[in-house]
């Protein structure tokens, strides 16, 4: 046989026409045969896909292509942008309603921090209900909280909470009025504490007192009084303190009777002085 570019037969050919025999004693020129076939799919294969690569790319770019958001957006009409702006007026009335629902909520918040700490009564409290009325005297070893009316005095030896009706004299451990009104003397172990709306015609005893209320009647008290921005006080006040807020009114004469100092020491040397020159 002849091989090479002038021979007529190539070495392929030459290895099909190797008898069995001859590949059974050289194994090597099969293999090298099944070798060299892989190694042509296997070209194929790789220019097949460059050849169809360039084609996924371009999809690709296309897929790619930055969106021209000008060209794109919808053109707003002036007259629908000026329906969507709210007018000066309807912002104003938002503003209104806005501080309107805040006042209402910071009116709510002190209620319920006065309701607080006018509720703080313990299990053994008595209540008697708005609509109850009822004559004649109390007398309850405990708390007690009254909404209704009561036609008598009224002896409670813990709190006593009065949002209703007394005519009558009140004697308690601590005294809370809320919006009450009680005709009588009122007498106060601890704290006697008359809110705003209450009116309490007759005078009052206690250890200390903190007034916004309305009150006919002297004030007595051991300890310190504080009369708020909204009290009117009708009478005289004494105690060993007393502290009153711009935009009360008090009519009558405060002293600190029982205050600890010794008032002669600030005026007898004045005093001592006069005489000497009146002498001269």
């Amino acid at each position: 046989m002849k091989f090479g570019k002038s021979g007529k037969i190539d070495f392929a050919q030459a290895v099909n026409n190797i008898s069995p025999e001859m590949t059974e004693e050289f194994p090597d020129i099969v293999i090298r045969k099944e070798k060299a076939s892989k190694k042509d799919t296997a070209k194929e294969k790789t220019e097949a896909s460059k050849k169809e690569a360039p084609k996924e790319a371009s999809k690709v770019k296309l897929m790619d292509k930055p969106v021209d958001e000008k060209k794109e957006a919808p053109k707003e009409n002036p007259d629908t942008v000026e329906l969507k702006q709210d007018k000066p007026e309807k912002k104003q009335e938002k503003k209104e309603t806005k501080k309107k629902e805040k006042a209402e909520v910071a009116e709510l918040e002190r209620e319920i921090k006065s309701e607080e700490e006018l509720t703080g009564l313990s299990e053994n409290t008595t209540y008697i209900t708005k609509e109850t009325t009822i004559s004649g005297d109390i007398e309850i070893d405990g708390d007690m909280e009254m909404l209704g009316r009561v036609e008598g005095n009224i002896r409670c030896s813990g709190k006593l909470v009065v949002g209703g009706s007394v005519n009558g004299d009140v004697f308690a451990g601590d005294l809370y009025v809320n919006n009450g009104h009680i005709e009588g003397s009122i007498n106060s172990k601890g704290l006697a504490r008359l809110s705003e709306g209450t009116v309490a015609v007759g005078n009052i005893s206690a250890e200390s007192a903190d007034i916004s209320g309305a009150i006919k009647g002297d004030i007595d008290v051991s300890e310190d009084v504080k009369v708020g921005p909204t009290a009117v006080i009708v009478g005289n006040i004494k105690s060993k303190s007393v502290q009153i807020s711009s935009g009360a009114i008090v009519n009558g004469m405060c002293q600190q009777t029982y205050a600890q100092v010794d008032l002669d020491q600030y005026f007898n040397e004045e005093i001592e002085d006069l005489d000497i020159n009146k002498e001269n």
